[in-house]
């Protein structure tokens, strides 16, 4: 019997030992690279004395510098009123929709008509209360027929003076008001942040996922008076941009990049400098040796003009390809010569 039991008990202990299939394929890698390439350890390029002057290689060292600091908000591009209109409509315009637009344009048109058929009223109930009077003087007439030809023509003025009143409460012509060759653009920004952002300063706009070497637009403050969405804790900022070539469209949602207050420190370099893969990566080259230079990963934050500013790159004084880049990326990738 104690055999038995101690058999048992050493079958047991074999078994809970040993590992299980699903801890055994818990073990196993899922995936297995075979040839492994670190950005660090990537092919560098040689190039002989002659090639390097045939291919004009210049090079400029990396800097660290005070740049204006931004921060990129999201916004809406939205029909533009020209400057002028009655504040009014500064207020309703800007957040309608165009469904809404185009509905504020109907009730804008049956209220002109409304004023015009008032006008009609008036001109028709004057003619009658002077024809009633001329009757009266020619001893034709009664004067309970001059008391209610006065009368509607009284009633012809207050009809008019209130269609009048409910067209002015609806602003201008909304479409003579529009402009067509320039866009809105409103940006809800957060109530804390307000205070950061210099107002009277430009902002960057570009299409959503745009690269960052396609131009963007520049988009000028407009001073309307401030707005926000109800139950939010965001204000709305606008500003005007150009749109003569008709590349945006009202509703659409674009990148807006705002000028925050202050300076900071950051890599610069010069926008020749930089290249791009075919999947939107972005490269430097540094000169790490005599004629010898290798592609280094970078991260651009924005680009100012011919200078690009960097959130992550070689250490500054590196010395990178600002000619002739393009010519290294076709001899390192085998389509240049």
């Amino acid at each position: 019997m104690k055999h038995a039991i101690a058999l048992v008990a050493t079958a047991w202990l074999i078994t809970a030992c040993k590992p299980s299939q699903a801890e055994t394929a818990k073990a196993s890698a899922p995936a297995k690279v075979t040839q492994p390439v670190k950005e660090e350890s990537l092919a560098a390029i040689v190039l002989t004395q002659e090639a390097a002057q045939r291919l004009g290689i210049e090079t400029a060292a990396v800097i660290r510098k005070p740049v204006k600091r931004t921060r990129t908000f999201g916004g809406e591009l939205l029909v533009a009123i020209a400057r002028g209109q009655q504040p009014s409509i500064y207020s309703i315009v800007p957040g309608l929709t165009a469904p809404d637009m185009i509905r504020l344009a109907e009730l804008q048109v049956e209220a002109d008509g409304q004023v015009a058929a008032a006008k009609v009223q008036v001109q028709a109930a004057e003619i009658a209360l002077k024809r009633a009077e001329s009757l009266v003087a020619e001893k034709a007439g009664s004067s309970r027929a001059v008391d209610e030809a006065r009368a509607q023509a009284e009633t012809a003025h207050a009809t008019l003076q209130t269609a009048k009143s409910r067209r002015e409460l609806m602003g201008a012509p909304l479409f003579e008001a529009i402009k067509q060759n320039v866009l809105w653009v409103r940006v809800p920004v957060y109530v804390g942040d307000v205070e950061q952002i210099q107002r009277t300063a430009p902002a960057q706009v570009s299409v959503l996922g745009a690269r960052t070497n396609q131009m963007g637009w520049t988009a000028r403050p407009v001073e309307v008076p401030v707005s926000a969405s109800n139950g939010s804790a965001t204000v709305d900022l606008y500003y005007e941009l150009d749109n003569k070539d008709a590349s945006l469209r009202p509703g659409q949602r674009v990148a807006v990049q705002l000028p925050w207050q202050g300076t900071e420190e950051s890599l610069v370099v010069p926008h020749s400098a930089l290249i791009y893969d075919i999947h939107g990566g972005t490269w430097v080259y540094e000169n790490t040796a005599p004629h010898g230079f290798t592609r280094r990963r970078v991260e651009v934050r924005y680009i100012a003009g011919n200078e690009v500013v960097l959130a992550r790159g070689p250490a500054p004084g590196a010395k990178i390809v600002i000619a002739g880049a393009a010519e290294l990326f076709g001899a390192e990738f085998g389509f240049g010569k």
